[in-house]
């Protein structure tokens, strides 16, 4: 990975449907360049979406909400039966399984309380395996930011 990689990635997570000569510009090359370069990226799973981000709330989706949820077990078959119906539910944005206190986390774009509790309903009411759940409800956004730093590579380039 070197600089001019590195400063194609930034740009691209920056503002992903730039043209190559608009990328090129930008990071001191050639669109040329640029288009074998992000090509290679992309073939090696770095550069992985192309998408434009939606504001939620002007979708009417502005109820964002974080939830753990905490299982008895946390075994193989509970986890990958919980993950398929988080899958399922288009309100759930991410998903993670964690280490910690809690076992998972999701972040959800809710249009209401209505959707959030039908959406809970659905994910925790009869799982044996989920012990509980606790909801954070965002009141104010400090960053959202999707973008990776890159600042791992500076060292070695």
């Amino acid at each position: 990975m070197d600089r001019l990689n590195t400063r194609i990635i930034e740009a691209l997570q920056r503002r992903g449907n730039m043209t190559n000569a608009e990328l090129a510009e930008e990071v001191n090359s050639t669109p040329s360049t640029c288009l074998r370069r992000v090509q290679a990226l992309q073939r090696s799973g770095i550069l992985t979406k192309n998408i434009f981000l939606a504001d939620a709330a002007k979708l009417g989706r502005g109820l964002k909400a974080i939830i753990t949820a905490t299982t008895k077990d946390h075994t193989r078959l509970d986890r990958e039966a919980f993950a398929r119906r988080v899958r399922s539910e288009a309100a759930i944005t991410y998903a993670y399984g964690v280490t910690g206190d809690v076992d998972a986390i999701l972040i959800g774009n809710f249009q209401n309380m209505v959707e959030y509790q039908e959406t809970c309903d659905r994910l925790f009411d009869g799982d044996e395996s989920i012990v509980r759940y606790t909801t954070h409800f965002i009141s104010e956004t400090y960053k959202d930011d999707p973008a990776i730093p890159c600042d791992a590579f500076d060292d070695k380039t």
